[in-house]
Parts: C-alpha cells; structure tokens; sequence
C-alpha cells in the first residue's frame, strides 16, 4: 500500500478541479466538483473531494464526493473512505455508505464527526490491484 499524506502533497493542492488531460481521455470520471473541491495529484494517482455542505460542522452529518484516476487516467478497482481521531484513538461513532456515481466516481454520505478536534480523513483508491490511501487532516472547532 502506498501513502500518500496531505503534508506531503501539500503543493500539490488546487481548489478548482477540472479533470482533464489523461483523466478526461480514459474511461475515468470527468467533470468538476466546484470551487470547494481540494485536489491532490501525485505519481500514483490523481484524486479529488469536495464535502456537503463546504463546512464541516461538529455533530452534524455530511457527505464526501470524490473523483479518483490513476495516473495514466485509468477508473479505479475500488475506492473506500473512513475517518477518525487519531490523537483519541477512535473513528467516527457511524459508518459512511458509499454510492458509485460512475467510474472513478463516488460519493459517502452518513458522515458525522461528533467531537471537536483533529480528524483524519482516509480514502483507499485501488487501481491496477495497487491500493494508495490518500489522508486529508480535518480540524474543526465549536
């Protein structure tokens, strides 16, 4: 498995996403998750979300839309997504349902972080047999 952590993908983070280039090409997602969308591209993979609402709100349910390529634009295997509170030590008290919007698409709903605090985002894209985890740290507050 390979890792790929938002600290370290840091520079690679662009607000607006447009899939385009190899990802529009191949049989992978196309289209636009919005201005509050977050992108990540590395050798691997490339890979998008945008929550709903754009606010996360403690106690309050949301949920995650993702676009996944690997990086030649081919539609992932599989993609998966937990989150929780690794300086606590748990996870979130609900279990997301996903619902597979097309190739490379997908969204979780049923989202709901029930504490203040830093929270981890964890997104498991497979492609090719070859599974990335793509992890976004998600800070809020009261």
């Amino acid at each position: 498995m390979r890792f790929v952590t938002a600290a370290a993908a840091a520079a690679l983070l662009i607000a607006p996403l447009a899939f385009a280039g190899a990802a529009a090409a191949a049989p992978c997602a196309k289209g636009e998750l919005g201005a509050h969308a977050v992108r990540i591209d590395n050798p691997v993979l490339k890979f998008a979300y945008r929550t709903d609402p754009a606010t996360i709100a403690v106690g309050k349910p949301f949920s995650v839309e993702v676009i996944a390529c690997g990086a030649n634009g081919e539609a992932p295997d599989a993609i998966a997504m937990d989150a929780g509170m690794p300086h606590h030590g748990h996870g979130m008290n609900y279990k997301p349902s996903m619902r597979k919007l097309g190739p490379g698409h997908a969204a979780f709903d049923r989202l709901v972080f029930h504490m203040p605090g830093r929270w981890m985002m964890q997104f498991d894209v497979t492609v090719g047999g070859s599974k990335t985890r793509v992890t976004q740290p998600v800070t809020l507050r009261r």
